[in-house]
């Protein structure tokens, strides 16, 4: 995955009392702007606590306003939580053949 820098960068970090806000924000900007961001979607670390793993859906996309919070509630790590939010962009739904309309 293109992204696999990140995830490793992200994952080792503490996230900041807003990540989710600040970062689903940016995320539906980009969107807003129409450009390559069409939703985002959430990687799970492979040592995340239970809590995390019942986020696992690789395939979905969500809307920033609609995606799950994190770290969630029950995570086990809280703020040095292992999972992050991905920009899910054009190029790769379109690849998939999942192109929203």
């Amino acid at each position: 995955m293109s992204f696999e820098w990140l995830n490793q960068f992200h994952s080792n970090m503490e996230k900041p009392a807003n990540y989710a806000e600040k970062t689903l924000a940016a995320y539906k900007l980009g969107m807003k702007a129409k450009g390559s961001i069409v939703g985002v979607r959430i990687v799970v670390h492979p040592d995340c606590c239970p809590a995390c793993r019942a986020l696992l859906d690789p395939d979905h996309i969500y809307h920033p306003d609609e995606a799950p919070h994190l770290p969630p509630a029950e995570c086990e790590r809280g703020r040095g939580c292992l999972c992050v939010y991905r920009p899910v962009m054009k190029y790769e739904v379109e690849e998939e053949g999942d192109a929203p309309a």
